[in-house]
């Protein structure tokens, strides 16, 4: 289920922290400075479309018309390469064909590649796309930033937003998607991601505890301009060696 690898490039503080997420005894949390000069990044809703190309060889899922008049759309190949689905922004052409301008990175084993978009109105920044991984709940969401006609992996943000669900006879655990609740800030290539709302569920705090449920103002995801950062407290964090 885990797409992103972690790398370790800052320096953290050794601490210890119980399964409730709360700072243990030795933490010390050794705040990230903020971004200089961060833009505030808005979510922008579009609706989605029907398919405005023709490809015998893939499977659309989904359709959108980006700001710029170019499109995007999830789709992946009709023959199964294990690859799965992939975001790809395109031009349609007035044979119906498509020319296609950035592809990103497959998303394998998900059943779904839904994107939430956020951006400042400069075409200059860019567009900061969350796509939603799963199958029937959330996975966490893979993050891109589309600029300059690439789709860069920015990494992984591990959270969903935590329901309950009626199912037969009982209620279950149920989670959705964090896009719609999240917040994104930035400049010259670095990111924040924070999130609204009361708590968020944290699949794995890189500290050996999973399905962690944590205040909002506690956590945050920072793309620091090489990787994507898990910030609890101020610290940011690394997965434990295996």
């Amino acid at each position: 289920m885990k797409i992103v690898a972690w790398a370790a490039c800052i320096a953290l503080v050794a601490c210890s922290t119980p399964p409730d997420g709360k700072p243990g005894d030795g933490e010390r949390a050794a705040s990230l400075p903020a971004i200089p000069g961060a833009k505030e990044f808005t979510r922008l809703d579009l609706p989605n479309l029907d398919d405005n190309v023709r490809n015998d060889t893939l499977l659309i899922y989904t359709t959108h018309q980006l700001p710029d008049g170019t499109f995007l759309m999830a789709a992946k190949n009709v023959e199964d390469n294990r690859e799965g689905l992939r975001l790809i922004q395109y031009r349609p052409l007035p044979d119906s064909s498509a020319h296609v301008l950035a592809v990103s990175k497959p998303a394998y084993d998900s059943a779904v590649m839904l994107p939430t978009y956020f951006t400042t109105g400069d075409t200059a920044d860019g567009i900061i796309i969350l796509a939603n991984y799963g199958e029937r709940e959330s996975w966490g969401q893979n993050v891109f930033w589309l600029k300059d006609g690439r789709l860069k992996d920015l990494g992984w943000i591990d959270v969903g937003e935590r329901g309950w669900k009626a199912d037969a006879d009982s209620m279950q655990q149920w989670r959705t998607s964090i896009a719609p609740r999240t917040e994104v800030r930035g400049a010259d290539g670095k990111f924040d991601f924070t999130f609204t709302g009361d708590s968020v569920q944290l699949y794995d705090d890189q500290q050996g505890h999973q399905e962690v449920m944590l205040p909002v103002d506690r956590i945050r995801y920072r793309y620091d301009g090489t990787e994507m950062l898990l910030v609890i407290d101020g610290a940011p964090r690394k997965p434990m060696p295996l």
